[in-house]
């Protein structure tokens, strides 16, 4: 039996599913609000803000700077995160051509 060959998709659109996976999940939005609110934190500090385990605030700290939304800096013993500048914006222009969105039509906003 033949195998059938991976599909080839538009680069621009693989790049905007795997950044849009790294935002399916309401934790990860989360942690973006609050980076947005208060620039650099470490995953202790996010932690202390969010209903959720180190592990699992990790975890998602680790999607998103994977997928390019966040920046991480080494400080002493920790990591510190911050968003990453221009990365929503980017996100939302990479929606709006995926998606064939005008310049004239864009009105659409993130954050």
């Amino acid at each position: 039996m033949a195998r059938k060959s991976k599909p080839k998709f538009d680069s621009k659109a693989e790049e905007y599913s795997n950044k849009a996976k790294a935002l399916g999940h309401p934790a990860r939005i989360l942690i973006l609000l609050s980076l947005q609110s208060n620039k650099n934190q470490t995953c202790k500090e996010l932690v202390a803000q969010l209903p959720f385990t180190q592990s699992t605030v990790s975890q998602h700290l680790y999607a998103l700077v994977s997928a390019g939304f966040l920046e991480s800096k080494g400080f002493k013993t920790s990591t510190i995160y911050s968003l990453k500048n221009g990365a929503i914006q980017e996100f939302q222009i990479l929606f709006q051509e995926v998606f064939g969105i005008k310049k004239q039509d864009r009105q659409l906003s993130m954050f």
